[in-house]
């Protein structure tokens, strides 16, 4: 694969303007939180994480519209329409009244409704479209929200801030007061999927870290010392040689966000943000494989979402998702990687830390 030098340029430029927005999120978690200390004033309104969420409640929302318009009306005629729409846009809101676990519901929701439209339209043969959409890029995507950890708890604010260690990084921002209401109505789910503690910030690092690095390293090894075709019949210019520099460069994502997070301290903050912070309680070596683990895995899950979308846009016969980003295509095209990594750091975050 020869690397063309201008749309090299183009690729480069507005990979530059999506890393800063991705750092800008990150960094938004970090100097922008609010603490239980901060619960009753104006800072209890606003939040890196607030911000955040609305940012990805956008991106989900372009994304669906991006599928929907690649399978086309021919697969989901438009008497579909209405419901994608109602979930692209209700599923950041799901998630910040009532968790993963209302993302959930609201997508079982969608696709009975759609199971009554299909009947009244005699269109049976949509439902798997619809259901596949539901979960990519729908699902997928909404992982991002639990790393960036959009919805919060009464119960945090009722720890013990005497035994609890965490207690002076939880969050009393407008998610909490929203959550208040219902949880005074008992029916908002107390559950460790609805938050994250301090962690959002390094876990939003690891899935835009390991895929960015990922992507950097493929398209350059790749283009310049790809020989052996990874799988033509998917994605031609993707190579074993651009593969094996992608999986390099996860590692290479994955220690960054170690030297910064773990082993300068970077932020100032001792290791509040990191792995080691003591509130998580991890030993050393658990910390050592948790990097290890996020930054190899990590980096063949991106792979294998970019091989994905790549499918999807050959069986809909497509090039790229959208135009909206121009080299990079669409907003599918350019967080295919990064959408599928994030469902597995949510993973290790859910059932190994």
């Amino acid at each position: 694969m020869a690397l063309n030098k201008k749309s090299l340029l183009n690729r480069v430029l507005v990979g530059i303007v999506i890393f800063i927005i991705m750092i800008g999120m990150i960094l938004l978690n970090i100097f922008l939180p609010n603490y239980a200390q901060d619960a009753g004033t104006w800072r209890g309104f606003v939040s890196g994480r607030a911000i955040n969420s609305f940012l990805i409640g956008a991106l989900i929302l372009l994304s669906v519209i991006e599928m929907r318009r690649a399978l086309g009306t021919e697969r989901i005629p438009n008497c579909f329409s209405w419901l994608l729409w109602l979930y692209g846009i209700g599923l950041m809101p799901a998630y910040v009244l009532f968790g993963f676990v209302g993302i959930l519901f609201f997508s079982l929701i969608v696709f009975i409704t759609s199971v009554i439209t299909a009947l009244v339209r005699n269109r049976a043969d949509s439902l798997i479209y619809i259901a596949f959409m539901l979960v990519y890029p729908g699902l997928f995507m909404a992982t991002l929200l639990y790393l960036n950890r959009s919805a919060n708890t009464h119960l945090e604010l009722t720890l013990d801030s005497a035994t609890n260690k965490m207690y002076p990084y939880l969050e009393a921002d407008i998610w909490y007061y929203i959550n208040d209401v219902f949880g005074q109505l008992k029916i908002h789910p107390f559950s460790r999927q609805s938050y994250l503690l301090p962690l959002n910030a390094i876990a939003l690092s690891f899935v835009f870290a390991v895929s960015t690095f990922t992507d950097m390293f493929a398209y350059f090894v790749g283009g310049l010392f790809g020989k052996h075709k990874l799988c033509p019949h998917i994605s031609p210019n993707k190579t074993v040689e651009g593969a094996i520099g992608g999986i390099f460069g996860g590692a290479l994502g994955s220690f960054l966000v170690y030297v910064i997070f773990d082993l300068t301290h970077f932020f100032g903050y001792g290791a509040q943000f990191g792995l080691t912070f003591e509130g998580l309680g991890l030993s050393t070596f658990n910390t050592v494989f948790t990097y290890v683990i996020i930054g190899l895995l990590g980096s063949v899950v991106t792979q294998i979402g970019d091989l994905l979308a790549s499918m999807v846009k050959r069986y809909c016969g497509i090039k790229d998702y959208s135009r909206l980003l121009g080299e990079h295509g669409g907003i599918i095209d350019r967080f295919d990687g990064i959408m599928l990594n994030s469902v597995f750091v949510s993973f290790v975050f859910m059932f190994i830390l």
